[in-house]
């Protein structure tokens, strides 16, 4: 069993504007351990990019099923150029 563990939501962009939330969330293991653990941050698509270049830089045993959804739970994952490659 996947344990999901809600990061929060960060709704204002850099600039301390209110912006719109998309949910990013991947799966992860446990620090330590083998059990997986479900992620998930609600972030401004400028928060997705930056978390998001940081995911597609480890390896897949680090994260994986890494999705991005917008307000409707549609998925916007290769909207962002960071999932693209």
């Amino acid at each position: 069993m996947t344990t999901v563990v809600d990061l929060g939501t960060l709704n204002r962009d850099r600039q301390g504007r209110f912006a719109k939330v998309l949910t990013l969330q991947y799966d992860t293991h446990v620090k330590g351990s083998v059990a997986v653990v479900k992620l998930v941050r609600h972030l401004p698509a400028s928060g997705v990019e930056i978390v998001g270049r940081v995911l597609a830089k480890v390896s897949e045993d680090v994260a994986w099923n890494i999705e991005v959804l917008d307000s409707d739970g549609n998925d916007c994952t290769f909207d962002f150029e960071c999932f693209q490659g």
